[in-house]
């Protein structure tokens, strides 16, 4: 379940002091720690897959807001995020 390993992939952006994985990262925690608080008890694999692809789309609906504003510094930015968060789905 993505819940028990990103507390090590966490520790390995700190020692790899990389940034973006690190913000994306914790907030994808924190995103699924609101969700198993809003229900009150421990979330299921087909749960935090829905998340993470929630957090996908809201980086895929900044990016074309972002395009739109010609903001190309963000859109790579977004990009690289998608990319990190898209290592918790499945093949």
């Amino acid at each position: 379940m993505i819940s028990n390993t990103i507390g090590i992939k966490i520790t390995d952006a700190l020692r790899a002091r990389d940034e973006i994985r690190l913000s994306t990262l914790k907030l994808l925690s924190t995103s699924l720690s609101y969700e198993k608080i809003a229900k009150q008890r421990e979330l299921s694999a087909e749960e935090e897959i829905m998340i993470v692809r929630r957090e996908i789309k809201k980086r895929e609906e900044a990016i074309e807001y972002y395009k739109r504003a010609q903001a190309t510094d963000r859109v790579e930015t977004e990009q690289k995020e998608i990319e990190i968060l898209q290592e918790f789905l499945p093949e």
